[in-house]
């Protein structure tokens, strides 16, 4: 594996590519920040925002930190589909940050991270991490017990969250973690029952949410509208309306309603 073959493998934004390309970092420089971020990733993340131009860099550093776990994979026998589909979020925040900041680059470098150590896999559409459960659940008559280890489900961008794929990429990590108890939780915006008053029940959406038992609500979390807008406004009326979805949602808080977050697990028997 080397920097080309991963950018083409991730279908990272051509002109991203090329910045990559270009960016100069002599080979023993690479090494130190390497070292620094297996050794201490707190400091490191410090030390690089400290310098000019650090989003440019980290969209390099997690290029070539990307390249290199490729040979761990090998050693896992993990093919080159599931390896180019997880790191393809390089290019998902790559293009975030050009959304908001107005270059390419990385900003979301505490996410990538778990990407770089094999601690998170994308198996078809959904995102897979194993986590150690932090409480006690009964759920459908199973119980969870604090400490457990379950899989993390994220949602990246993307294409559309239909049934079929959501159920494909279950089944897909109930192989690759064939080693765990298919319990799936997941923390999430798509999983706020106040959805249900915004969508259609048939909407992919509300389909995903009704594959877990909602536990938990956060009604504090914002996450629904940043992700839903794209951006965070004081007053709702200032949202665009450019989707259905958009419409609906911003009609739904000037009535007074509010979106928040929701806490699912889903039990595979």
């Amino acid at each position: 594996m080397n920097i080309r073959a991963l950018c083409e493998g991730i279908k990272l934004d051509p002109a991203a590519r090329q910045q990559v390309y270009e960016f100069q970092m002599k080979e023993d420089e690479y090494l130190v920040y390497k070292q620094h971020f297996y050794f201490d990733r707190f400091s490191f993340f410090e030390s690089v925002k400290a310098s000019e131009g650090y989003r440019k860099q980290l969209l390099y550093l997690f290029v070539r930190f990307a390249v290199d776990a490729y040979e761990e994979y090998r050693i896992r026998n993990i093919e080159d589909e599931i390896y180019n589909d997880t790191f393809s979020d390089i290019q998902i925040w790559c293009m975030q940050c050009l959304r908001d900041y107005g270059e390419y680059g990385i900003e979301e470098y505490n996410w990538l991270q778990e990407h770089v150590q094999l601690r998170l896999f994308r198996l078809g559409r959904m995102q897979f991490q194993p986590f150690a459960m932090d409480r006690d659940l009964v759920v459908d008559g199973c119980k969870v017990f604090t400490n457990q280890i379950v899989l993390n489900v994220h949602i990246p961008a993307g294409e559309p969250l239909s049934v079929q794929s959501v159920e494909e990429s279950f089944q897909l990590a109930r192989f690759f973690f064939r080693g765990i108890t298919p319990v799936f939780i997941c923390h999430s915006w798509l999983l706020d029952p106040e959805l249900c008053e915004v969508l259609n029940p048939e909407s992919n959406i509300i389909q995903f949410q009704s594959q877990f038992n909602i536990y938990e609500v956060d009604k504090s979390s914002k996450e629904a509208e940043e992700r839903i807008f794209s951006k965070l406004s004081m007053t709702p009326q200032e949202y665009e309306e450019n989707t259905q979805l958009q419409r609906r949602a911003k009609a739904f808080l000037i009535a007074g309603g509010k979106l928040g977050s929701g806490y699912g697990i889903k039990v595979h028997k």
